[in-house]
């Protein structure tokens, strides 16, 4: 009986030690699998290299976009660059009116870009403007000009005759035309006498846009 006794502890003791070591060993798989599962975390930052790649790319690619200014990107045909003509036209003439080539050329050393339509008006004896100035016809032909040094814009003229309107015009002696190059509000003076319309209500003079160049 006391053997048996001596015996049964010892058993009990071997079990316990054993469960032990059981739930030991599992405790450490767990630990292991958490302390593993910062592998995945790892990988996604692995991943974000590539998606810088397209960024570095699309920088690479607009580098061609800067380049040196075309002579598209003229400063304006101002009077200060320009001289002004007024040339006769073959065939120009018509029933109560004139057409003519109003002609601005580039007298700068360097190129120089205009659109659209100069002012003309009547210049008097005394230097002052006279009559009413130029309509517009054309509008939807209007291209804008880059001239070279030494190029030309044309505009087309049409001079209407003064005694067509008889004493309606209040006929004054004129000493020439006032040319204004477009959007700008300095003058060229074309000396060219005749005679022009003093009632502004009458309109003789009638411009085109510029074109060209030639």
């Amino acid at each position: 009986m006391r053997t048996t006794a001596a015996r049964t502890p010892l058993l009990l003791s071997s079990g316990l030690l054993v469960a032990a070591l059981v739930l030991a060993g599992c405790g450490g798989s767990d630990n292991a699998d958490e302390s593993a599962s910062p592998t995945p975390s790892a990988g996604t930052t692995a991943g974000a290299s590539p998606s810088g790649s397209p960024s570095g790319s699309r920088n690479a690619t607009a580098a061609p976009e800067t380049s040196a200014p075309s002579v598209e990107g003229a400063a304006p045909c101002t009077a200060d660059k320009l001289s002004a003509a007024v040339e006769d036209t073959p065939g120009g003439g018509a029933a109560g009116s004139v057409y003519r080539d109003l002609v601005l050329t580039n007298t700068s050393s360097e190129p120089c870009s205009t659109f659209g339509f100069p002012g003309v008006s009547y210049l008097g004896i005394s230097g002052t403007q006279v009559g009413a100035p130029a309509t517009r016809s054309g509008g939807t032909d209007a291209v804008a000009v880059t001239l070279a040094p030494g190029q030309s814009a044309v505009a087309t003229l049409r001079e209407t005759r003064p005694e067509n309107y008889g004493e309606e015009c209040s006929s004054v002696s004129v000493s020439g035309l006032r040319i204004f190059p477009p959007e700008d509000t300095a003058h060229l003076n074309i000396a060219r006498a005749g005679y022009g319309c003093s009632n502004e209500e009458v309109e003789l003079l009638e411009v085109g846009p510029l074109t060209g160049p030639r």
